[in-house]
């Protein structure tokens, strides 16, 4: 991969580049903005840029040599990635004493050193004072690339230490430009795909996968039967996000996705009852709609739900207190008095 084959976010690129040619390079850095957009690919392919045995003169990685293969398998001894495990809500200190411990260790092939922590989010106080040390007395050589949603969720300890740099979603153009470039089985619909995924390629990404369809065409019939069955449509939720894997930023990701589609339908349902027209652009049939009050209750819910999910909220309790919203729409309001159903 060269920089020409990353769409997007030209001029932090541009930035981080001019920074490395003048020798003002910092040793800490954080990206902040919506997950998927690729905050990680760039610190990645800066990182891999750094470790190059041969790099080009415009800063590129080779993508030949063994430092480069080693980036590319993610067994690089110099570039470490780490993320929060998926059981916690908050970044563990032991494992952040660790990844301190591994990162303050002389360089394996004698060059840089490079530490892409995801998550950050997630540091506590706790977490965040162990992670300082690192900050202030960095190996050399070495640069720390700090991944986050925005820099109020930040410690002020740690982002006082480091350069903030600001990534957006991308443009619906962007992001079919992206799309195309995937071996996406059959035929999506791009534009209506890069209208509805806010910019993240990783929703897009979603949005393309048959499977995904299924659940949220279940998803969708299950919530407007006469009688939803609340365990059921957890443990359906609860699996989905989890087979993303331990990465947390994925299984939010699927969470967010599932959200987006149900208000998408949501806000079809609005359009549908308003002016009295069929739905203009159904995806599939549904048994039945749903009365405007439950509608705007339900659009409500959804929202609680992304706002918890912003706030880091164990990711298993915003499904249940969402769908609790979902189901009792109409009786409460959403997230006042969460019923349990796990």
């Amino acid at each position: 991969m060269s920089w020409k084959d990353i769409i997007g976010h030209g001029s932090q690129i541009k930035f981080l580049i001019q920074a490395w040619k003048t020798n003002r390079l910092g040793q800490a850095y954080f990206f902040h903005g919506l997950d998927g957009v690729g905050k990680r690919t760039i610190a990645v392919e800066f990182g891999k840029a750094l470790l190059c045995q041969s790099a080009r003169g415009n800063f590129e990685a080779c993508d030949e040599c063994p430092s480069c293969k080693l980036v590319d398998v993610d067994n690089h001894p110099d570039l470490q990635r780490h993320f929060c495990p998926r059981d916690v809500h908050e970044f563990p200190r032991e494992l952040m004493k660790e990844i301190c411990d591994n990162f303050s260790l002389k360089s394996s092939r004698g060059g840089a050193k490079v530490l892409v922590i995801d998550d950050c989010d997630l540091l506590n106080e706790e977490s965040g004072n162990i992670f300082l040390k690192s900050l202030e007395e960095p190996p050399p050589q070495s640069i720390i690339f700090l991944i986050g949603t925005s820099v109020e969720r930040q410690l002020e300890t740690i982002l006082s230490r480091c350069q903030k740099l600001a990534f957006h979603g991308l443009s619906n153009a962007e992001v079919e430009l992206v799309l195309s470039t995937k071996n996406i089985e059959g035929v999506p619909d791009l534009k209506r795909i890069a209208s509805a995924c806010g910019g993240s390629i990783s929703q897009a990404l979603m949005m393309t996968n048959p499977e995904f369809s299924k659940i949220e065409e279940f998803f969708l019939t299950e919530i407007i039967a006469p009688v939803p069955d609340p365990v059921k449509l957890i443990k359906m939720v609860v699996d989905f996000v989890e087979n993303a894997g331990k990465d947390s930023s994925s299984q939010r990701g699927r969470a967010r996705w599932l959200i987006q589609c149900v208000l998408a339908w949501l806000r079809t349902q609005m359009i549908v009852k308003s002016n009295g027209s069929p739905n203009p652009s159904p995806r599939f049939q549904l048994p039945g709609t749903v009365e405007m009050g439950k509608v705007l209750a339900m659009i409500e819910a959804c929202f609680q739900a992304e706002n918890q999910m912003q706030r880091r909220v164990q990711l298993q309790l915003v499904i249940q207190w969402w769908i609790d919203g979902l189901i009792w729409a109409d009786t409460v309001a959403p997230f006042s008095s969460p019923v349990g159903h796990v």
